[in-house]
């Protein structure tokens, strides 16, 4: 055979094994995605630009208030799989189960209404009661049945939001030895106070506008500044959350750490940062702080002392008793950490805090527990079961009315406690409205809270 023919039939033949190699590829490929690998806890996303209504099998889930800018995606939550979108067109679909709400972006005036009865509604709201007093009322609260806020009550407990891990309590990458802070105490003020937001509900600036009476206080930021910033710093968050800052705070023997707002278990970087770098924390927030302190004498609360200079008295007193002073900081130089509830509560959580890779963020088990819930009460209705119930409660983020750090009472001059009341009519019309079954435009909505002030004033 010429050498021409057989270069043609070796080539022909070589064409056809390399076929035959790509069709047992796809074999393979397909054969694989055919597989249950018993993939437990992953999240698994597949983009979907739109799927087709009515064509699906697993259970819709719908962000109401705009929050992941996610147009479609199903996502893998254990043994469940459930679809997630922002797209409003599903709310009609007779496979979304459930109505996800970011808690800041709530309005009762744009709710997904006629309520289904197999609609159950979801809340993620980390964020402070200031944000959205509704929630701090029981007629709202009971319209959620999953719930993933700051209170230990909630279906997804967020408290350790801004807590690391327990070894940055321990860790001594910024600890500041006593004897160098008493040196440091030539230039810088004992206490130091770092605040942008300067009008809260809590009125810390006027308590501590109060205790710098008593007791020199460095403050840097927008709230009662009378230190600057060093070269390269600014009071942009960023800044304050460099590890440049860090380095200045950690000098101070004490740090004002002081939430915006008072609710139970809202706990903030107030507390947890000072804890961080060594430096022992002034607390004033949640009324509970005493059950997530790495030990009973990890922070000094100012709920403890009958007014600012009580509490300056104190402090003073302490900075110039250093043994004293270390015993509040055992977590850095004993690396001792005695809170049980502190200990389980890193240990078992499953989200991840400051894009901690190798855990899911709160976002996500967020999604992952609605799923499970509705993709369970899904397959409960097809074979005709009834489905479980979940309800949530006040307690799952309830927060008090906003009171007077110096007395702990109502202040009547205080707009955040208008505001507090004016959520009371709102949550009451809103209950109103909601009763009729159908949907209602923000014109009724306000006229009605209208009606209930007029007969409020009138009684």
């Amino acid at each position: 055979m010429p050498a021409f023919y057989r270069t043609r039939k070796l080539r022909s033949q070589v064409a056809l094994l390399i076929v035959g190699i790509i069709i047992c590829f796809y074999f393979i490929i397909i054969i694989l995605n055919s597989l249950d690998w018993g993939v437990e806890d992953d999240l698994l996303y597949n983009i979907a630009e739109d799927i087709p209504i009515g064509t699906r099998e697993y259970p819709i889930l719908l962000w109401w208030t705009p929050f992941t800018g996610e147009s479609g995606a199903f996502k893998r939550c254990g043994k469940e799989i459930c679809f997630f979108t922002e797209q409003r067109k599903y709310f009609t679909d007779d496979l979304t189960k459930a109505i996800l709400f970011y808690g800041s972006s709530f309005s009762p005036t744009d709710l997904p209404l006629p309520r289904m009865p197999y609609h159950d509604w979801a809340l993620l709201h980390e964020e402070s009661p200031k944000n959205n007093y509704l929630f701090s009322m029981e007629k709202v609260m009971k319209l959620f049945n999953h719930t993933a806020t700051f209170r230990r009550e909630s279906d997804l407990p967020l408290t350790l939001q801004y807590l690391q891990s327990l070894d940055s309590l321990k860790s001594k990458k910024f600890f500041v030895p006593t004897a160098v802070k008493s040196l440091k105490s030539k230039e810088l003020a004992p206490v130091v106070y770092v605040q942008t937001d300067c009008n809260t509900p809590s009125e810390r600036d006027s308590y501590v506008e109060e205790l710098a009476k008593h007791i020199p206080v460095d403050s840097y930021g927008k709230c009662l500044q009378n230190k600057e910033l060093p070269p390269g710093l600014t009071d942009a968050a960023s800044s304050f959350n460099s590890e440049a800052f860090f380095f200045i705070l950690s000098q101070y023997k004490f740090n004002l750490a002081f939430e915006n707002a008072v609710c139970r278990d809202y706990i903030t970087e107030k507390l947890w940062r000072p804890l961080e770098i060594g430096s022992v924390p002034i607390y004033y927030g949640s009324p509970a702080v005493e059950d997530w302190l790495p030990n009973p004498e990890s922070a000094i609360l100012a709920k403890n002392f009958a007014s600012p200079k009580h509490l300056a008295e104190h402090l003073l007193r302490l900075k110039a008793d250093d043994e004293a002073y270390e015993r509040h900081l055992e977590h850095k130089i004993l690396n001792k950490i005695s809170n049980k509830r502190l200990i389980e509560g890193t240990a078992y959580r499953e989200w991840g805090v400051n894009n901690d890779l190798t855990k899911p963020n709160f976002i996500d088990s967020f999604e992952c527990l609605v799923c499970k819930r509705v993709a369970e009460n899904y397959r409960r209705e097809q074979k005709g079961q009834k489905r479980k119930k979940y309800q949530a409660t006040m307690e799952h983020y309830g927060c008090p009315e906003p009171v007077s750090p110096f007395t702990l009472e109502p202040d009547s001059s205080s707009w955040w406690l208008e505001l507090y009341n004016k959520a009371k009519f709102e949550a009451a019309a809103l209950e109103k409205l909601l009763n009729r079954g159908a949907n209602f435009s923000a014109t009724e909505f306000f006229q009605e809270v209208i009606n209930l002030l007029e007969n409020n004033a009138s009684q």
